[in-house]
C-alpha cells in the first residue's frame, strides 16, 4: 500500500512539473488521506493531476529552428520553396490581370458614357464623322464619290449652303460645317 502512495505522489509531482513546463499555475498540493486502518486513498485532486500526466505523456512537441523538413533534403527543400514560389507569383499575376481587366472595362464603360453624353449635348456628331467632303465646284458638292446640291440629304444631314471651303449641313435641328478634306 505505501508503494502505491509513493507512486501517485510521483505521479502528482510529474504532473505538476509538466504542468509548470507548459506555463500552467500549479495547483495546491493535497495530501492523500488516510482511512482509519491506516490505509491511504486517492483523492479527487490527484486524479485529476493523474490524467494530466497522462496527457502531457502522450503529447510530442516539435519546435525546430527552421522551417524545413527533417525528411527532405536541402535540395528537395530549396526545389518546394522555388516551386511555392512561382506558383505565388503566377497567382500574383493573374491576380494583376484581372484587376487591369477590369480596369480597362471600367474605362471602356467611361468612354461610351463621356460619348453618349457628348452625343446628348451635340448630335451631330455621330453624322460629322462620316462625312468626307472630296471637293466643292460651284454649288455642287463631291462627297465620296457622288455629286450632291443644296437641299440634298446624306446619311440624315441636309446640305443648307455649300461656300468657297466648306459645306453647311443640317442635322436633328442643328447646323454644323464641314471643311474640303483633301488626302
Amino acid at each position: 500500500m505505501k508503494n502505491e502512495i509513493l507512486v501517485i505522489s510521483f505521479l502528482t509531482v510529474f504532473a505538476l512539473g509538466a504542468a509548470h513546463a507548459q506555463g500552467v499555475p500549479p495547483a495546491p498540493a493535497m495530501p492523500a488521506s488516510v482511512d482509519e486502518n491506516g490505509e491511504g486513498f486517492v483523492t479527487q485532486r490527484d486524479d485529476v493531476a493523474e490524467k494530466a500526466a497522462k496527457e502531457n505523456q502522450n503529447k510530442i512537441v516539435y519546435n525546430p529552428k527552421n522551417q524545413r523538413d527533417p525528411t527532405l533534403s536541402p535540395d528537395d527543400f530549396l526545389l518546394l520553396q522555388y516551386r511555392e514560389r512561382q506558383r505565388l507569383a503566377a497567382l500574383e499575376a493573374e491576380r494583376q490581370r484581372k484587376l487591369a481587366e477590369e480596369r480597362r472595362k471600367r474605362e471602356e464603360a467611361e468612354r461610351r458614357r463621356q460619348l453618349e453624353l457628348a452625343r446628348i449635348k451635340d448630335p451631330t456628331i455621330e453624322v460629322r464623322n462620316k462625312i468626307r467632303i472630296g471637293g466643292i465646284i460651284g454649288k455642287e458638292v463631291f462627297i465620296g464619290d457622288k455629286i450632291y446640291t443644296v437641299g440634298k440629304v446624306y446619311k440624315g444631314a441636309k446640305i443648307v449652303d455649300v461656300r468657297n471651303e466648306e459645306v453647311v449641313f443640317l442635322y436633328k435641328g442643328h447646323k454644323f460645317k464641314k471643311k474640303v478634306q483633301l488626302k
